[in-house]
């Protein structure tokens, strides 16, 4: 989720470019990269410190979620759900609780049925 670089812009109808429109939901703004299709190539977004940040990968995440057991799945959450009035998007997800539960249940889950499958080759039978 978190981890990936950014790999998409978004070109509005006139010709503004942007970064994912998901970002228009952390805050007003949030997406807008100052560039334009006719001034400037799409290698320009490569270059703002606001994409570039996205392509840090765990390097980017909050203390909290270095330490957290699940950071390389989580990736921090999505990137629009980390922001925070004053601290920017060096944060958490808000989500964090949610998506710490949902990853470990499902591990649990997978390894339990991994571990069912074994024993039953093991057994010599299918189920």
């Amino acid at each position: 989720m978190g981890l990936s670089p950014v790999g998409m812009v978004v070109v509005e109808t006139d010709g503004g470019i942007e970064q994912s429109d998901m970002l228009k939901s952390a805050y007003d703004g949030a997406s807008v990269t100052g560039l334009h299709v006719l001034r400037h190539s799409f290698d320009d977004v490569l270059r703002l410190p606001s994409t570039a940040a996205r392509q840090m990968g765990e390097r980017a995440l909050s203390a909290e979620c270095h330490a957290c057991q699940v950071r390389r799945v989580c990736g921090g959450g999505l990137y629009a759900h980390r922001y925070r009035a004053g601290r920017g998007f060096a944060n958490p997800s808000v989500y964090g609780p949610d998506l710490f539960r949902l990853i470990t249940h499902i591990r649990s889950a997978v390894a339990a049925d991994i571990e069912h499958r074994r024993e039953a080759l093991l057994q010599g039978g299918r189920r």
